[in-house]
């Protein structure tokens, strides 16, 4: 399993105008149209990272651009058709701005092809404007579970959490239950009090067990932006590695830098993509 990460400035989106301009041209007719669509210029830009992330992924594969295509499931989880040898799963994930790819290949996919078993989400630590944190944890009361609640919000006489921390464990609870649902394919149907991620003792259950044979990665990550300012962000990706596998029930704590893990710069991504894939 590996991520890539792509970061960039939204306050600072119009400084990659010709980059945008230059990558568009590697994509399909297809893609770059829908690619245009979005309103805003930010989205515009996540929505072409997105694309040319497994692009680049098949190119360093050996795949020319002409013969690279794509797909949906029914759901709407994107795969690759592509033939090739051994397969290749994936999935995208965007928040603010991060824009991440997390993907398997050949022994390490398991089960349900043509997208496989591998999800990714991420998220930026912060808190709705005018808005206190409970009030923020009522609205997702429903899909959380009790244990969660009081992970977020101890009761006394535990020791208050600080805003950061309270912010950490809601988004890897959140991230964790949106990996683990796009990892299956499933759409916004999925009940996600049914999963449970007890963060301190990091431990996930599902209808109350632990989910054999899945794997959970957690990570951190941090946005460097024009003005000086840093956002902090935490992920998670949880794919299947296989019914055999019993230890996989924890989730794993990623390194700051493993080497499964490259960050790239949107100037530095875009650049690269327009090198490699140019016609």
């Amino acid at each position: 399993m590996e991520v890539w990460a792509v970061t960039l400035d939204a306050t600072a989106v119009n400084d990659l105008n010709e980059l945008y301009n230059r990558a568009l041209s590697v994509l399909d007719y297809e893609s770059s149209s829908q690619v245009q669509k979005y309103y805003h210029r930010i989205d515009s830009v996540r929505g072409l990272i997105g694309r040319l992330l497994p692009r680049l992924l098949l190119k360093g594969k050996g795949i020319p651009v002409m013969a690279m295509t794509f797909a949906k499931t029914q759901a709407g989880k994107p795969y690759i058709t592509t033939p090739i040898t051994p397969h290749i799963g994936y999935n995208i994930t965007h928040d603010n701005g991060i824009v991440a790819m997390a993907f398997s290949i050949g022994s390490d996919l398991y089960s349900d092809p043509p997208a496989y078993r591998i999800g990714i989400d991420v998220m930026l630590l912060q808190l709705p404007k005018r808005d206190t944190f409970q009030g923020f944890v009522e609205i997702f009361n429903e899909q959380l579970t009790d244990l969660e609640r009081n992970i977020l919000i101890p009761l006394a006489p535990a020791p208050p959490l600080s805003q950061h921390e309270q912010l950490r464990r809601f988004y890897l609870i959140w991230t964790l239950k949106e990996a683990y649902t796009k990892a299956l394919g499933l759409g916004m149907g999925f009940d996600f009090s049914r999963i449970e991620y007890d963060v301190p003792n990091d431990l996930v259950r599902v209808d109350g067990v632990e989910p054999r044979g899945w794997e959970f990665t957690r990570f951190a990550l941090h946005n460097e932006l024009k003005a000086g300012d840093v956002e902090d962000y935490v992920g998670v990706v949880a794919r299947f590695v296989g019914d055999s596998a019993a230890e996989c029930e924890k989730v794993r704590i990623a390194p700051s830098a493993p080497a499964w893990f490259k960050v790239y710069g949107a100037a530095q991504f875009l650049s690269k993509a327009i090198a490699e894939l140019a016609p």
